[in-house]
């Protein structure tokens, strides 16, 4: 690989970062604060692309060495082209349902929010953040008892015809996610991975303890545009 064509990949490398980050695709993978230290990092590699890519790392001799010493760049370095190319053509989406769905079994407990919805039944349906509202029946569910609330997320399925409003949490990028799964009944189970919005009211009891999942009583449930922002 010659200096230029190593100029060429870093210059690549940049753009993939760069892209992502000014078109928050990078919300695919990565929380939301790292939008800057991704578009800084990118900027970085441009910058130092240009020498290796224009030629003006130093003179080569004829067999491109550099003062008598041969400069080889290892011939591995080109499996860093792979991810980029994975990211413009493949552009994968999100994680879904099929996380979800094997991570079912999982036992996991969800921390109280760093903000909580203000809860008010003579509102009407109050919109509930999915991790919240599996956090507030873990603590008893007595926070839930008669409030209408709205709930927005994946459709993930189970055993039985039992459907899931599901949303994935991550602490610092997709490699960690969490799912959080509330049980959807009485509406007809729409296909995986849509993205639905549910009103309804808390069954009474249910998820209070980490072997089960809370249940929603569906009053409707209409399909909705994915939010730009997934992961909770």
């Amino acid at each position: 690989m010659t200096r230029q064509t190593q100029g060429l990949l870093l210059a690549f490398l940049g753009a993939v970062l760069v892209r992502l980050s000014i078109t928050d695709a990078y919300l695919r993978y990565v929380t939301p604060w790292m939008k800057w230290p991704l578009l800084v990092s990118g900027l970085v590699l441009l910058a130092l692309a240009l020498g290796p890519a224009l030629g003006l790392s130093g003179r080569e001799g004829p067999a491109g060495d550099h003062g008598g010493h041969a400069h080889r760049v290892p011939v591995v370095t080109w499996l860093l082209v792979l991810p980029g190319l994975v990211t413009f053509v493949v552009s994968p989406p999100e994680l879904g349902s099929y996380l979800a769905e094997r991570r079912s079994g999982d036992t996991v407990a969800a921390p109280r929010p760093a903000t909580v919805a203000d809860l008010d039944a003579s509102q009407g349906p109050v919109k509930v953040a999915v991790s919240e509202f599996v956090w507030r029946a873990q603590d008893g569910g007595s926070t839930l008892e008669g409030q209408p609330v709205r709930l927005v997320g994946f459709v993930s399925y189970g055993d039985a015809g039992a459907w899931y409003v599901t949303r994935l949490t991550i602490g610092c990028c997709a490699a960690d996610a969490l799912a959080y799964q509330v049980q959807v009944e009485g509406a007809e189970r729409p296909a995986r991975d849509r993205w639905v919005q549910v009103d309804g009211v808390y069954a009474t009891g249910t998820g209070t303890d980490l072997a089960t999942v809370p249940v929603l009583d569906a009053e409707t449930v209409t399909e909705v545009e994915a939010p730009a922002r997934q992961y909770e």
